[in-house]
This record gives C-alpha cells, structure tokens and sequence, in this order.
C-alpha cells in the first residue's frame, strides 16, 4: 500500500552555491534547503546549477519536474545579456520548466534601466501561477517595472528564522572578542583600514573569516596580521566560533551573509553595508546595518552602544508565499 504522506512530484532548486567563490552563497542555500526540506518533505527534488549553462542531460531532467526554484542570491540584473549571474538566455526559454522565485535580489543599481531583452526574458522563465519571494522592497520594485506583479517582499531567506523569540537571546552589549569580515569586490582602502584600527582598539581579540576567495590578500595588503587571528577558508571553523559558549564575540563586517549567520547563532552583528542590498535590508527589517561612508565616530558608536536586535519579519508575506504550495 501507498504511503499517503509520499508524493512523486519533482521539482527543480536553481542552487546558487554550484561554482561560486563566495560563501555567501552557501550561507543562503544552507537556508534555502532547510525551507525546501521543511515545506516540501516529500516532493522529489532535483538541483540544477544556476551560476553555469545548463546542459543536455539537465534540460532532459527538466521534463521531470512540475517547476523549479531558484534559491537566493543577487541573480537578476536590468542587463542578463551581459551580466551572467543567473546564466540563461533564449535556449532556457524552451527547456525550463517555470520558475519560482525564493528570496532573489536585483544586483544593479537604479540608475541601470532593465533593458528590452531582460524584460521579455523574465517573463517567459518566471511563472505567472506562482507568487515570488524577493528579498527587498529594491528587488520588488524592478520586477513590478517591467509588468511582474505576482512577488511579494519576504527579506532573504537566511533571516526568516530571525523572529522576536530569537533575537531577544541575542546580546545588547558589545562582546569582548571580534570577528571581521571584508569584502575583496568592494575596496575603500582607507575605510576598511581604519575600521581594522578602530576594532583593535575595541576588542581584546580579532578574528579574521574570509568568505571570498580573495577577501585575505586585500586584508594584507591594508595592514600586517599582528594580534589576528585567521580562521581557516571554509564555513565551518566560523559556524565553530560563533557556536562557542565559551567565547564572548561580535561580528562587525562588510559581508552581508556573514553578518547574517552571526544573528542565526544569536551574536551581536555590526553590518557595514558597502551596498544597496545591505542598506535595502536595514531599512526594510531593521538589520543591524551602518553605511560604510558613515564617520568613523559613528561607526565607532554603533559598535560600542547597547541596543537591542529587533528584526521586522514580513510574516505575512512570508507564509502567502509557503501557502502557495499547500
């Protein structure tokens, strides 16, 4: 006999972490599995790169999958002709199934008008019957530009665990220990080594975590590693630090994600947004986030003062979005 609870769909994951040098991405799916898992337990699920053409043998599994979605990260752009960070173009059009969205921001600035191209391509890769979930009010208001209306606002899918009974186990007060993140794309030399001054004033102890693969040598070239200590290249060694009850520390960083997986192990975070993501996010939930171009006394002020986490989670949005499916 049947079990009742098994279902024999299939549905296809645009994993955002296949052929990336940034960890961020495999912070987001990390998330994004855990929602897939939770929510569709017994749906068949068959994972497909995003960041790379797909090939023949995945335009053949696509036959096999009632739609697909795509997980995170920045994959829109008002330019996909030219900028490839969700590699497709006309051939996907007549091979993929419709696509879903959970959670995906729009990487160019406002001052890039979405291209004819760009327009007509969405609209053909993203489903019409099907709500999507974007992760800020910047992303929504691309998509709604160019005549796509089905989305809704849900924030990253790496926060929809940060609610009130969370946070108010996160720390008001500044810890003892720190650790840093920077971000190799997006150098302010000056910025970056004053604030690497500002934390060695602070804190007894910096931990260094690079998400990007180039994040260490710009590290080096602003300022030797006397008193720091560097964590190994990988995601683990920082799930290990920020899990450790026995050691007091923030996070204070440029890396969105990083600063992101502090708040998942309830620690206090300092984002430095050095982008409209980061800031989009800040005013929209009210994550931890200062501008990077703020004076370095405010900045300084934000990492001593005591204040509360206290993230605004579109619930509603979020739940219209899982209730689609059910």
């Amino acid at each position: 006999m049947d079990n009742p609870q098994y279902s024999s769909q299939a549905i296809g994951v645009l994993d955002t972490s296949i052929a990336s040098e940034n960890y961020g991405d495999f912070l987001i799916m990390d998330a994004c599995r855990r929602i897939l898992d939770d929510n569709f337990p017994s749906a068949h699920k068959i994972f497909f790169t995003s960041h790379e053409k797909l090939g023949i043998k995945s335009y053949r599994l696509q036959k096999s999958v009632a739609y697909n979605i795509a997980c995170g990260t920045n994959l829109l752009h008002s330019h996909m002709s030219l900028i490839k960070q969700w590699h497709v173009g006309i051939k996907d059009v007549l091979f993929l199934k419709p696509v879903v969205l959970l959670g995906v921001g729009w990487r160019s600035k406002k001052s890039r008008k979405t291209d004819i191209y760009t327009k007509w391509l969405l609209k053909k890769l993203l489903s019409r019957d099907h709500i999507h979930s974007v992760r800020d009010s910047y992303a929504e208001e691309k998509l709604k530009e160019i005549g796509i209306h089905n989305v809704v606002n849900t924030a990253c899918p790496t926060m929809w665990h940060l609610d009130a009974a969370h946070c108010s186990q996160i720390p008001a007060e500044k810890g003892e220990n720190v650790v840093l993140v920077l971000t190799d794309y997006s150098q302010s030399r000056e910025d970056d080594r004053q604030l690497i001054n500002m934390l060695r004033e602070e804190y007894k102890k910096i931990y260094l975590w690079c998400q990007g693969r180039r994040d260490y040598q710009y590290f080096c070239s602003l300022t030797d590693l006397t008193g720091i200590h560097v964590l190994d290249a990988n995601v683990k060694p920082y799930n290990e630090l920020l899990a450790d009850p026995s050691i007091s520390v923030d996070y204070v960083g440029t890396r969105l994600h990083a600063g992101i997986r502090a708040l998942q192990y309830k620690r206090r975070a300092s984002i430095i947004g050095v982008d409209h993501r980061a800031l989009e996010k800040g005013k929209n939930f009210n994550l931890p986030v200062i501008d990077r171009y703020s004076s370095l006394e405010r900045l300084r002020g934000f990492v001593r003062e005591k204040r509360a986490t206290e993230i605004f989670l579109p619930e509603e949005h979020i739940q219209s979005w899982l209730d689609q499916f059910h």
